[in-house]
């Protein structure tokens, strides 16, 4: 990982110095440019996350990410040049963007050629050389699949001598790899075989039976391997961490790329920032006819749940009468959604301003300060009332696992006209397929479906 990260910022450097000098411009600023593009990558580092780089990967999911990676590079780049003042052009830019972006996938796909040859050389030699030796502790899928791995892949230069389960007895094979007895022949196994490692591959029930194979493998100095991924998850993805130097596996099913999420949230600051700026007129017009319309406060504040149903006070412009609660049991047989939401056309308890604020969102932009607290993004599953959490079904509770947002997929996919369960599958459509281009085009159609005038939430 590091050894291609220095080739890559090396390319980077070359990229530059060959661009500037092609287009006349290499001068005293070179260095301070390349120092630039180090730190970047730097950033980019500490910032993303680790993802491991297999030979086994398609050319394509390579050649995305180092796409990816470079942009954003070449993005940072851009944003410092702008900031420095450094005389540099947009064709300039371009060209190395190109260069350096092409350079890196030559690297690339040079790296993924000599390791394809050097694999190749160990297949067709690995016979002849020394071959480690290795048990599979366990007898069901979990330890077929190990085998698998390790017979599918001569390149180890490992060979597989044995099974050794803790329940299985009798005779047993698979793909011509013997069952050797259980776990109390373990020692004398390693001692008489000569074992280098021994793969710990059971099934989850069979967990409690595993300590004294480990005692034995550690005590006897052979090398323990462990499958630790037991639960086979649908949707979350496992990563390792380490929780105050203890090795742990987590399991997330949102998403959890930092450079990513770090990006989203400097554009939730900035393009909340933006959105109070340009609309402060309307808010202020829009608070002087909440006061001359009817009594009460001009902003409605109520908890709502955020992120992992942690409250949190959300702001909106105060659209109904003041009383507005105490009448909603009276309304609760004219409810038109399904679930636990409550919502009707023509309610009763909006004021006249109030009706002319949700045609058009404006009630919603106080929501762009609950951006600024950190509290909301920009795009997100809209934030429910604590009440309606607790009547969710468990699969529904997922949506809290991201920060709720100002717009949504319901939000431009007909909000009103969508029942409470296909609404919750929109959020979860969102969580599972996220990313910085999808939210750019969330906020790209809230602007006409807005204008459509459909209702808010």
């Amino acid at each position: 990982m590091l050894t291609g990260q220095v080739g890559s910022a090396l390319l980077s450097a070359v990229s530059l110095a060959v661009v500037l000098t092609l287009t006349g411009r290499l001068g005293l600023y070179l260095w301070g440019m390349i120092g630039a593009l180090v730190v970047l990558r730097i950033l980019n580092q500490i910032l993303r996350k680790p993802r491991p780089v297999l030979i086994t990967h398609s050319i394509a999911m390579r050649s995305r990410r180092v796409i990816e990676n470079e942009l954003l590079i070449t993005a940072g780049f851009m944003a410092t040049i702008y900031l420095v003042g450094w005389p540099i052009d947009r064709f300039t830019l371009g060209l190395f963007a190109a260069v350096n972006i092409t350079l890196n996938l030559l690297l690339m796909l040079g790296a993924r050629l000599f390791l394809s040859i050097m694999g190749e050389r160990a297949r067709t030699s690995w016979k002849t050389g020394y071959e480690k030796q290795a048990l599979v502790i366990g007898t069901g899928p979990r330890a077929r699949k190990a085998a698998d791995m390790v017979l599918d892949s001569p390149e180890m230069q490992t060979l597989l001598i044995g099974f050794i389960d803790p329940r299985n007895k009798g005779l047993w094979r698979y793909r011509d790899v013997p069952f050797l007895g259980k776990l109390d022949a373990l020692r004398e196994i390693i001692a008489t075989c000569q074992i280098d490692a021994i793969l710990i591959a059971v099934e989850p029930d069979d967990l409690k039976y595993v300590q004294p194979a480990f005692d034995v493998a550690e005590q006897m100095g052979v090398t323990i391997c462990f499958m630790p991924e037991m639960f086979g998850p649908k949707l979350a993805r496992v990563r390792p961490g380490f929780l105050k130097g203890l090795p742990i596996l987590m399991y997330r099913a949102v998403p959890e790329c930092r450079t990513r999420l770090f990006v989203k949230g400097l554009m939730d600051r900035i393009g909340a920032l933006v959105g109070v700026i340009l609309s402060a007129p309307l808010m202020l017009a829009a608070a002087i006819a909440i006061k001359l319309d009817s009594r009460g406060p001009v902003l409605f504040k109520q908890v709502r749940s955020g992120l992992n149903g942690k409250p949190f006070s959300f702001y909106k412009f105060r659209t109904m009468v003041c009383n507005a609660e105490d009448l909603k049991e009276e309304l609760k047989e004219h409810n038109e959604m399904s679930g636990p939401v409550f919502k009707i056309k023509d309610d009763p308890r909006i004021t006249r301003v109030g009706r002319i604020l949700r045609k058009y969102s404006i009630d919603e932009f106080p929501q762009f300060f609950n951006v600024l607290k950190g509290d909301m993004s920009l795009v997100g599953p809209r934030p429910p009332l604590p009440k309606e959490v607790a009547e969710y079904e468990p699969w529904q509770h997922r949506k809290l696992s991201v920060r709720p947002g100002v717009t949504c997929l319901w939000q431009i996919n007909g909000r009103n006209k969508i029942d409470f369960e296909d609404w919750m599958k929109l959020d979860l459509e969102y969580i599972d397929n996220w990313s910085l281009w999808q939210d750019a085009k969330i906020l790209a159609r809230t602007v006409p479906a807005v204008l459509k005038t459909d209702g808010a939430s």
